[in-house]
């Protein structure tokens, strides 16, 4: 079992202790089989009349907060990747800020607040429940926002274990065979970039300004030709 524990600032006067636990927690490269998952409280501390808390999932490769929730568990998980749990107790005096999805973890901030342990965990979520999106070995996305003026934008496809499959200047990728589950991704740089190739994984994506998209999963179905024989007969 792995533990988060968590100190609150002595500010406050009590001490706040949060432990973190997996639920069930299966002995493979994925902790998680499902786009919900649960976690345990260990052994709360004593906590002050006007605090609160709140649980992170935050993307453990980019620091990015993908949900909040106030409950242990986290539902709607779209992405197939590793994520860290934190558990965040602040006294509820309106000053925290950059508590929001999208937001970067290293953002948050209040005036007495505190940020547990990561509990780091694998998530493999299943894609679309077996149902396929395409059955060609093309296709095409389309995207909902304008990329930004002056950066360069393109396009990955990954597997998803987040190794870069194909790289295009548009959301069309080809040459796809067989039954497989991807993520596509919209990367928009400018400057430098480094790790942004086939073979690399996204995840190790460098840069001195670049931003990446959501993941979008798509499950493609490439039917495989069946030649069957054919016997011709004369009708009279």
């Amino acid at each position: 079992m792995k533990n988060i524990y968590k100190i609150f600032p002595k500010v406050i006067v009590v001490y706040m202790i949060i432990a973190l636990s997996f639920v069930a927690k299966a002995q493979t490269s994925c902790d998680y089989n499902s786009s919900d998952i649960t976690f345990s409280i260990g052994t709360p501390g004593v906590f002050p009349n006007n605090s609160l808390t709140t649980y992170l999932l935050v993307d453990h490769a980019t620091g990015i907060i993908t949900q909040i929730s106030s409950t242990q568990g986290f539902s709607g998980i779209i992405q197939s990747k590793q994520y860290d749990i934190y558990a965040y107790s602040y006294v509820n005096d309106n000053t925290v800020t950059g508590l929001t999805p999208g937001g970067d973890l290293a953002s948050v901030s209040a005036a007495c607040g505190d940020l547990s342990k990561p509990l780091t965990v694998n998530v493999c979520v299943p894609s679309n429940s077996g149902k396929c999106d395409y059955t060609s070995s093309s296709f095409t996305l389309n995207t909902t926002t304008t990329p930004p003026t002056g950066a360069t934008t393109e396009y990955i496809l990954t597997n998803l274990s987040g190794v870069i499959l194909q790289k295009s200047a548009t959301p069309t990728f080809s040459g796809l065979t067989g039954t497989q589950s991807y993520n596509v991704y919209a990367v928009s740089y400018t400057g430098s970039i480094s790790n942004l190739s086939v073979g690399s994984n996204y995840s190790t994506i460098t840069g001195a300004c670049y931003d990446l998209s959501n993941a979008f999963p798509v499950k493609v179905c490439v039917c495989q030709p069946i030649c069957l024989g054919v016997t011709l007969t004369k009708i009279k």
